[in-house]
């Protein structure tokens, strides 16, 4: 009976890790040197950024989000890493992501 508990008690712990693995991901992104007028819940500023397969194209995407820890300077670009995390709950208008600065890999003048 304690090795089935044991098993059991094992293979629940390993699904709870994978799950927060894939709830948690780091990634790089790139930020170009202005923001561009958006859309959201009113109108705003947003980030120009590149991620993954857009890194060095001319294609930019409107980031609505902000990056806990990152403070935005007009006229530079960035490459960040950042730790994306699933929001539990998130509110209505709200994100169901949450980005956290790691690092500021560069920061170059335009």
């Amino acid at each position: 009976m304690k090795n089935i508990t044991l098993v059991a008690a094992l293979i629940l712990g390993f699904s709870s890790c994978k799950k927060e693995a894939l709830e948690t991901v780091e990634t790089t992104m790139h930020v170009n040197y202005y923001r561009q007028s958006c859309q959201g819940v009113g109108e705003m500023k947003c980030l120009l950024v590149q991620e993954g397969n857009q890194v060095g194209s001319s294609d930019w995407t409107l980031f609505y989000d902000r990056i806990e820890g990152f403070q935005y300077e007009e006229g530079f670009t960035y490459v960040l890493r950042v730790r994306v995390e699933k929001v539990e709950n998130p509110p209505a208008d709200g994100s169901s992501r949450k980005y956290i600065l790691l690092k500021i890999i560069s920061k170059d003048e335009v």
